[in-house]
C-alpha cells in the first residue's frame, strides 16, 4: 500500500467539511423515483465496476437530470480514507475519465458525510464554491456555484461520494432530482460492493526524498495560512529556494498559489459560515489575506471575477477556462475535477 502525502482541504473533502447539511430531504416524486430504479435496473446488467460506474454518470445525467456529475470510489487497500476518481463531466458536459484522479478525506470529514446518511439527509451542501473541470493534467475554472456532495453508504461504511453542480445553467438545487440521485446512490453503492474486486487502481505516486519537508509544509500552513515560505525555510533549516522547488516539484503548483488556494478556501467558508451580510474585508482578513487590495487581486486571478459577487448572489461572468488554478494535485474546494493526480 502506498502512503500519500498531506491533502488539506481537497476538492472533494472540502464539500463534506465547509458544506452544511441541506434541510430534511424531500419525498421523490413517482416519476423521479421510477427514474432511479429504471437507472439502477441498468446497473445491474453490468458485468464490471467501471463500465458500471461510467454508466451511471450518464444515467444520472439523461434519466435524473443532473447537470454535472462525478464519481469517487474508496480504495480500500490504502491505509487512510483515498477516494479515487472513475468518471466525471467536462466542460462541455462530455463524459470524462477521471480515473488517474484522487482526493484524500479527513476522518472527521469522512463521519460527517456519513453522519448526514444516517440521520436521514441527503449529502453535504456547499452553497458556494468555485467550480472546476478536470483536463489532462491541469483543472480549469469554469464557473462557481453550489456542490452537493451524495455518499455511497452500504452496511454503514461510504464505498463512494457522487458530487453534481449546475455550472452551465447555474440553475438552484433541485430538491426532488437530489432524492432521486441519493436513491440511485444507495442502489449504485450496493451493486459496486460485489463488483470492486474487478477494479484495478493505478498506483498512487510514491514520495520523494523531499516529501518530509513538504509533508511539515502543509502542516505548518493548516496550522498558520499566513506564515511566509520565507519564514518556513529558516524554521527548517533550509533555503527558500530550495523549499520552493521541493513544494512545486512534489505539490505541481507554486507554494504561493496553494497558500491563496487555501485563502480563498477559507473565504468560502467565513461567507458560508457568516451568511451574506459579512464585511468583504473582515472575511478576507480572517482568511488570512494581508489585506483588501492582495485578497481582490487573487480573487480576480483564480475566479475571473470580483469579491462582491461572493455577497451579491449574481454567478461569475463567464469564467470559463479563464486561468488554470494550476496542475490538478492543487487542493480546490469544487465539485467535478480538481483532485490529485496520481
Amino acid at each position: 500500500m502506498e502512503d500519500i502525502g498531506h491533502n488539506n482541504g481537497s476538492t472533494r473533502a472540502a464539500t463534506a467539511r465547509a458544506g452544511s447539511a441541506p434541510p430534511p430531504p424531500p419525498q421523490c416524486s413517482t416519476a423521479d423515483l421510477v427514474s432511479a430504479f429504471s437507472a439502477a435496473d441498468e446497473l445491474a446488467a453490468c458485468r464490471d465496476a467501471s463500465g458500471m460506474l461510467r454508466l451511471a454518470i450518464e444515467l444520472a445525467r439523461d434519466r435524473l437530470g443532473l447537470e454535472r456529475v462525478g464519481l469517487f470510489m474508496r480504495d480500500k487497500g490504502c491505509e487512510r480514507i483515498v477516494m479515487r476518481g472513475t468518471w466525471g463531466t467536462g466542460a462541455r458536459g462530455e463524459t470524462t475519465d477521471e480515473r488517474a484522479l484522487f482526493h484524500e478525506v479527513a476522518p472527521r470529514d469522512y463521519n460527517a458525510l456519513l453522519g448526514t446518511r444516517l440521520s436521514g439527509g441527503l449529502g453535504m451542501y456547499s452553497p458556494r464554491s468555485p467550480l472546476f473541470a478536470a483536463e489532462p493534467g491541469r483543472t480549469t475554472v469554469i464557473g462557481e456555484g453550489w456542490i452537493m456532495a451524495t455518499p455511497l453508504v452500504a452496511a454503514r461504511d461510504i464505498v463512494g461520494v457522487m458530487y453534481n453542480d449546475a455550472a452551465f445553467t447555474h440553475s438552484p438545487v433541485d430538491d426532488g432530482k437530489q432524492a432521486a440521485a441519493a436513491v440511485l446512490c444507495t442502489m449504485l453503492a450496493l451493486l459496486y460492493q460485489s463488483r470492486r474486486h474487478s477494479v484495478a487502481w493505478q498506483p498512487l505516486p510514491r514520495r520523494s526524498g523531499q516529501s518530509a519537508l513538504v509533508e511539515r509544509v502543509l502542516r505548518a500552513l493548516n496550522d498558520d495560512l499566513p506564515v511566509t515560505g520565507e519564514r518556513l525555510a529558516g524554521e527548517f533549516g533550509v533555503s527558500s529556494g530550495h523549499l520552493a522547488r521541493c513544494f512545486k516539484r512534489e505539490m505541481g503548483v507554486s507554494l504561493v498559489d496553494y497558500r491563496n488556494r487555501m485563502r480563498l478556501d477559507k473565504f468560502f467558508e467565513v461567507i458560508q459560515r457568516r451568511g451574506n451580510t459579512t464585511n468583504l474585508l473582515d472575511a478576507a482578513l480572517e482568511a488570512g489575506f494581508g489585506s483588501y487590495a492582495q485578497f481582490h487581486r487573487v480573487y480576480r486571478r483564480f475566479l475571473g471575477s470580483t469579491p462582491r459577487d461572493a455577497i451579491s448572489g449574481n454567478p461569475s461572468p463567464s469564467v470559463e477556462a479563464r486561468r488554470s488554478v494550476g496542475p490538478a494535485e492543487m487542493p480546490i474546494p469544487s465539485a467535478l475535477g480538481g483532485a490529485e493526480h496520481g
